[in-house]
This record gives structure tokens, C-alpha cells and sequence, in this order.
């Protein structure tokens, strides 16, 4: 096959364009510090960083529900120790008159504690986390309890929130289930707390009633299960709580893992590019020299090259 000065020409021409063209490349690399800059650079690499972004991205938000869900719990967790100790106080304080009392002013005082405790109880059951009611359910329109009824005015939704793929958890415990002693799944007891409360109230009397002795001990009785039934929901707290640790341990494991996956493969190694840079460099200097010399040949070059 006859060889012309221009299939010559073209040929160095064309080898020069892919020297420029693998130097660039290396530019854009140690440019970017990253191996994989467009799909074309490697199709399975970018597919695969394609999906680990996608998996990412949803431990990520896994992340975000898990620490939204922990605040949450705090939240209640506090709300329901606050609930406790004042049980524990009306307790205490109904167990000073436990025989009932002659002294109209000490059954006027015990009375008004036991109201004022009562109150407070209220005021813990409507809890917020931003402007939602703790323990309303999906109900938040309005506080689920009131001074003035024991109705509850929230609903018995257990609101889940997604921690990890296929798996949720309740993020919230339902009044009625925690003062009212209905509900289950979860059943924390059949105590009405604040009836109990009621209950005593009217049992220990005032300056104007007498106290009714047999009311007064079967209150503190059921002020007892009301307190366990407070401490039921508190395991119950504790348990979700430590779950969320475990999801939230293993959700970073994962994100730490994927990431170290995407750091292998698109890290650029800076010395082995480095050389590759250098010889990328030389052999362009070298193309373009060979480019030079072929421009500057005559037909009487190729004729004595022959």
C-alpha cells in the first residue's frame, strides 16, 4: 500500500489529538481529585456510585428520623418522671390522713394538694415537642387533657416513623392509654389516674365534708397501679429508646462503609497520577515534535525516505 504525505499527515495528527485528549484527562483528574467525573469515564463505576448516592441519601434521612424520634421520647420520658414523682407526692401526702382527720383545716389542705397535684399532671400529659402534643396521638388540635373534665381529646394512633428499611418504630405514647387505663398493644394497665385522683379528693374531705376512710385507703391502692402503670410505660419508653441507639449505631456503620466504598473508587491516587502525568507530558512534547518534523518535510523527504 502506497503511503502519501497526507495519510502521514493525518496519522500524526490523530495520534497528537489522543495524546491532548489522555493529557486532558489527567487534568480534569488531578483537578477534580476524583477518577470518575462523567458516566463515560467508567459506566459500571458511575452506576455503582449511582445506587451507593441513592443508599446514602436514605441513611441519611434514616439518620434524621432516628434523632427526631429520640427527642422525642426524651420528651416523654421527662413528661412521665414528672408524672411519677407527682403520684409518688399524692401519695405521700394522702398517706398523712390515711385514718382521716377530725381538723377540718389539715382535710382542707390535704384536699387542695391532692387538686393542685392533680393539675400538674395535666399540664405533663399536655406535653409539646414543637407544636405537637406529646401525647395526643395524631390528634393535634387541641391539648388531649383538661381541668375541666377527664375526657381525653386525643386519639389512640401510635404514629410510626421508618428507621431502617422495612422497619419503623411508635414514636409516641396516647394519653389514653397512659392516664385513662384504656387501649392496648401496648396495655400499660386499666387504672384511670385521674378518676383516682377524683376519688381521693372527695375521699379525704374538706373543711365542710368529713373523710371517708375506706375510700381514702382503696385510693392510694389504686394510686400505686397508677404508678405502675407509669412505670410500665417508662420500660416501654426505655426499650424504644435503646432500639434507636442500636439503629442509630448501625445506620452510621453503614454510611461510614458506603462512603469508604465510594473513597476507593473515586479517590485519585495523586502519585501514581502523578507519573502518569509526567509521561502523559512527554510523550505529547514528543508527538508534538514528531508533528513539527513532519510538517516540515518536502516530497523530496518521502521520495529519499522511500
Amino acid at each position: 500500500m502506497r503511503i502519501t504525505q497526507n495519510m502521514l499527515a493525518n496519522n500524526t495528527i490523530y495520534n497528537l489529538q489522543q495524546s491532548a485528549s489522555q493529557l486532558s484527562k489527567l487534568g480534569d483528574l488531578t483537578a477534580s481529585g476524583q477518577n470518575v467525573n462523567t458516566p463515560s469515564d467508567d459506566p459500571i463505576a458511575t452506576r455503582l456510585l449511582v445506587q451507593i448516592g441513592q443508599q446514602l441519601k436514605s441513611a441519611d434521612q434514616y439518620g434524621s428520623n432516628i434523632s427526631k424520634a429520640t427527642t422525642w421520647l426524651n420528651y416523654t420520658g421527662t413528661a412521665l418522671t414528672g408524672m411519677s414523682d407527682i403520684i409518688g407526692q399524692a401519695s405521700k401526702v394522702t398517706g398523712s390522713i390515711i385514718n382521716g382527720s377530725t381538723d377540718p383545716n389539715i382535710r382542707q389542705s390535704v384536699h387542695d394538694q391532692l387538686v393542685d397535684l392533680k393539675k400538674q399532671v395535666i399540664d405533663m400529659a399536655n406535653t409539646q415537642y414543637g407544636d405537637q402534643y406529646v401525647f395526643a396521638g395524631a390528634n393535634n388540635t387541641s391539648a388531649p387533657f383538661s381541668n375541666a373534665s377527664n375526657a381525653y381529646k386525643g386519639d389512640s394512633t401510635q404514629i410510626g416513623v421508618e428507621i431502617s428499611q422495612n422497619s419503623t418504630i411508635a414514636l409516641n405514647l396516647t394519653g389514653d392509654r397512659l392516664l385513662l387505663g384504656t387501649g392496648e398493644n401496648p396495655d400499660y394497665g386499666s387504672t384511670n389516674i385521674l378518676a383516682t385522683f377524683d376519688n381521693l379528693i372527695a375521699a379525704v374531705g374538706d373543711k365542710s365534708n368529713s373523710s371517708n376512710v375506706t375510700a381514702i385507703s382503696q385510693g392510694i391502692i389504686d394510686m400505686q397501679s397508677g404508678i405502675k402503670q407509669l412505670n410500665n410505660a417508662t420500660s416501654d419508653i426505655l426499650s424504644r429508646t435503646a432500639r434507636l441507639s442500636n439503629m442509630a449505631n448501625l445506620n452510621d456503620n453503614t454510611k461510614n462503609t458506603l462512603s469508604s466504598i465510594v473513597g476507593k473508587i473515586q479517590n485519585v491516587d495523586y502519585n501514581k497520577l502523578g507519573v502518569e502525568l509526567s509521561q502523559q507530558q512527554t510523550a505529547y512534547n514528543a508527538a508534538l515534535a514528531s508533528t513539527a518534523k513532519v510538517q516540515g518535510m518536502s516530497l523530496l523527504n518521502y521520495i529519499s525516505m522511500a
